[in-house]
């Protein structure tokens, strides 16, 4: 791994942690899910991740 990649993902970690601190204290209660799986997270993706209706009469 080079430098730079070494960096970028200790920059993308530390990003991660200080959003996560900063969303903690703006909602108490979101410290509870940390670390807590989310059970049907692939077949919600497949139902809602790539079409999404739009427009007027969506």
């Amino acid at each position: 791994m080079t430098c730079s990649m070494e960096k970028t993902i200790m920059t993308l970690v530390e990003t991660s942690i200080v959003r996560w601190l900063l969303l903690k204290m703006i909602h108490k209660a979101a410290g509870q899910f940390r670390h807590q799986n989310f059970p049907y997270y692939d077949q919600l993706t497949s139902i809602y991740a790539k079409d999404r209706a739009t427009g007027k009469d969506a």
